[in-house]
């Protein structure tokens, strides 16, 4: 049966190739799409290695002008007075590389006979708990770090995957603005969003008292309305004598850093969703037609003895190669992605698009073709054979 199917198909290519060209041309823009949705998702499925639930930010923005003697002493005073807060549970500081603000710093240097390149922020010891942070290995900064002779880092796992692959580097020391000393390992920090793509990440201990830490973090008392914003506004107003700071509530800004990157998704799975619907439309239409065109030759069959299952399975048959020779000439021009490194992602992506986009353009087919093939295997022979 298949060997006749494929003489149809020949004897029919001029009238197939429109049907092949339509699976083609949608193979590559499905393909394009997928790759772009599930690359998106794939980062989106990393931990965000942060709390945002309960949590605000306030940055000082009048802090750098001040004396860095003065602002050491407001600082202090601050810090204590927001711990004394009935509505803060833990208090952090940082510099203004902080959770959904866009500011970043890297270093690099090549000391240790090869180049490491980090992401890097300053904290003092309070910002582990107020930020929720993971640590993986080891620990966080303690009292006895501020006065260490070799400067103490906490990097995340991605830090030590990409420069110190399959070394336990815990407690080693390592060439990174100085002499530096690994004392925890954090899970990744992706502190620009959920959709920023892992990046090596190192925390520095500093004082909250230098004026470069310009922002504070606050794990509030579970359930605090941001009304109580208000109560926090005049504890930072009585401590620095400014109005010159903003106050953001780290789960609004998630949701908010996340919207400009859902538009593209969802503007492109409409697109999808679109595209799918007029393939649909097509074949069902050029299905229905051919089939109307092929009425004497159902009738012949059925007077030969062929079932309704028998008419069915041949033009399902039919309408399936076609599709599987279509996404065929689609997978040579696919796998050039991958093969030539067009783009610089993981290639399982391209693979999982490709995987996704058959099975959406099998199903399509497999649902256009049975329901006409389903009605002509019903043609009474006598009548069709009357008719032509």
């Amino acid at each position: 049966m298949i060997r006749h199917i494929f003489k149809l198909i020949w004897f029919k290519r001029k009238s197939n190739a429109l049907m092949v060209l339509e699976i083609f041309l949608a193979f590559l823009v499905l393909f394009a799409a997928a790759s772009f949705v599930i690359y998106q998702l794939n980062i989106l499925s990393n931990p965000l290695g942060f709390e945002t639930k309960d949590r605000w930010m306030v940055s000082l923005d009048g802090i750098y002008n001040k004396d860095s003697a003065d602002a050491a002493v407001i600082l202090d005073q601050l810090k204590s007075d927001l711990e004394n807060s009935p509505i803060v549970e833990k208090v952090g500081f940082t510099n203004s590389i902080a959770p959904f603000l866009n500011n970043s710093s890297r270093t690099s240097n090549d000391d240790m006979g090869f180049n490491i390149s980090s992401y890097y922020s300053e904290v003092d010891r309070g910002f582990f708990d107020a930020a929720g942070l993971k640590l993986m290995r080891g620990r966080w900064f303690n009292e006895q770090d501020q006065l260490a002779k070799h400067r103490p880092i906490v990097v995340n796992e991605l830090f030590l995957k990409n420069n110190f692959p399959k070394k336990d580097m815990l407690d080693s020391i390592i060439q990174l603005n100085g002499e530096c000393k690994i004392v925890g390992v954090i899970q990744d920090y992706r502190y620009q969003g959920e959709f920023q793509n892992p990046e090596n990440f190192t925390f520095f201990l500093s004082r909250h008292t230098d004026r470069t830490n310009n922002c504070i973090l606050l794990e509030m008392k579970s359930g605090t309305p941001t009304g109580d914003q208000e109560k926090i506004n005049e504890i930072i107003k009585g401590a620095t004598k400014s109005n010159s700071h903003i106050i953001k509530v780290l789960e609004s800004e998630r949701v908010n850093s996340s919207r400009g990157r859902w538009i593209p998704i969802i503007a492109l799975l409409c697109i999808c969703g679109f595209l799918c619907i007029n393939i649909a439309l097509g074949l069902f239409g050029v299905l229905w037609y051919n089939i109307n065109k092929r009425r004497s030759e159902i009738g012949l069959r059925r007077a030969l003895g062929a079932h309704n299952s028998d008419i069915t399975k041949q033009f399902v048959l039919e309408t399936l190669i076609l599709a599987f020779i279509a996404m065929g000439l689609g997978l040579i021009f696919a796998f050039q992605v991958p093969l030539l490194k067009v783009i610089d992602i993981d290639n399982s992506i391209f693979f999982k698009a490709m995987a996704v986009v058959i099975l959406l353009i099998t199903a399509l087919v497999l649902i256009c073709a049975y329901i006409p093939s389903r009605q002509a295997s019903h043609i009474h022979p006598a009548k069709a054979l009357h008719e032509d």
